[in-house]
């Protein structure tokens, strides 16, 4: 079994430079076929993803729904301040007001444990895509194999589990309908803040500067790992020792310059750049413009709750915050959307493709009325919209 994770673990590559950039989201298994010395990467693909040996990717870990580096052999993980905020704000009272005035533990005994935290190594990775759509046929409806496929998953994973004791299971589908692959993960369940900058710091122009570029914010936290004496994945016990990881992430404190050849490597969420046009428009028009209005009520709300009792304030951070994020993203998507005419370009590439379609014997035989039974599909959901509400 192959190391490591087609999905969980993605690429975002920016190559810098003067007349160019180029970017992209890769999963890092196909890293090796993007060339990427020839742009400016010093290291070898290897040294990035090694499936048969230890690699950069063996340093990076995600720390609940975000992306952690482990930066020290005693299992130190460097995140984001935002991705700390929850376990920040938990531990935070009216008396030790961490999230407003950051917190250092000094010593180990004095790290703070970060509750419903988890965090996540991918071990290995193997395609199923075969056992997967096996289960189904060519006679069943959406419906039925949909189910099928459910079932099966269900059945891998159990297996997986079966046969790799105290680790977890899970599959992904990578292409809808098509493509499947099976990922087996450690999970360590006892993690501890370390440090967090004071909020003037860590959430320096608040929602004002997220999602902008250039940022200002030292959006930065500090964690650490912990597992039983004898490795393995434990509950918080004061017994528990500082997890190992097989690589440890090199900080370079001279920065970045320009030209430089930069890559992210982590857990990005999703790509919708395969979506179509019909799909671009449900967003533009009516699903986005919805989350935004809706979020903006909850954080009026949740503010009036607690603007005149800093305890109930703290207890209502952590939501506020994440509603916050999502609303100014959707905010900033929409305006990208328009500025780009982006549902315009799509229909045009989709004209192009029915183009190529109708020119093919047998691409028209199966696909030549897709894109109408897409367009149909979404007219049914906005009158249902229209009707329900």
């Amino acid at each position: 079994m192959k190391k490591f994770s087609i999905t969980a673990f993605l690429i975002i590559f920016v190559l810098i430079t003067i007349v160019s950039a180029e970017e992209g989201m890769y999963p890092i298994s196909e890293i090796h076929k993007l060339n990427l010395q020839a742009k400016g990467m010093e290291m070898s693909a290897l040294d990035i993803f090694n499936p048969d040996g230890i690699s950069l990717i063996d340093g990076i870990c995600k720390v609940g729904g975000c992306t952690g580096s482990f930066v020290s052999e005693q299992g130190l993980i460097l995140t984001n301040h935002h991705c700390a905020y929850g376990a920040i704000q938990r531990a935070s009272t009216s008396e030790n007001d961490y999230l407003q005035n950051g917190f250092l533990a000094k010593t180990r005994n004095q790290e703070i444990p970060a509750k419903a935290y988890t965090v996540r190594i991918t071990d290995s990775y193997r395609d199923v895509s075969g056992e997967v759509l096996a289960a189904v046929t060519e006679e069943m409806d959406f419906a039925q194999r949909t189910k099928a496929i459910e079932k099966r998953i269900k059945e891998i994973v159990k297996k997986a589990e079966n046969d790799n004791p105290g680790k977890r299971a899970g599959v992904s589908e990578m292409f809808i309908g098509k493509t499947y692959v099976l990922f087996i993960y450690t999970y360590l369940k006892d993690i501890r803040l370390v440090h967090a900058p004071p909020r003037s710091i860590g959430n320096f122009g608040g929602e004002v500067d997220n999602w902008m570029w250039p940022r200002h914010t030292g959006d930065f936290s500090f964690m650490r790992a912990y597992v039983a004496p004898d490795g393995s994945p434990a509950s918080y016990s004061p017994d528990n020792v500082p997890f190992q990881p097989k690589r440890v992430v090199k900080v370079a404190p001279q920065g970045v310059n320009e030209e430089d050849f930069v890559f992210i490597l982590g857990y990005p969420g999703r790509t919708y750049r395969h979506r179509t046009s019909h799909f671009l428009a449900y967003e533009e028009e009516i699903r986005m413009p919805y989350v935004v209005n809706w979020y903006q009520w909850q954080i009026d709300v949740l503010e009036k709750m607690g603007e005149n009792d800093r305890a109930v304030e703290l207890k209502l951070a952590n939501r506020i915050k994440g509603l916050a994020n999502t609303m100014k993203n959707y905010r900033g998507k929409l305006i990208g959307l328009k500025r780009l005419d982006l549902v315009a370009k799509k229909r045009n590439e989709e004209i192009e493709l029915q183009k190529f379609i109708d020119a093919d014997k047998k691409l028209n035989k199966e696909y030549k009325g897709l894109l109408q039974e897409i367009d149909e599909i979404y007219q049914q959901i906005r009158a249902e919209i229209f009707i329900h509400g």
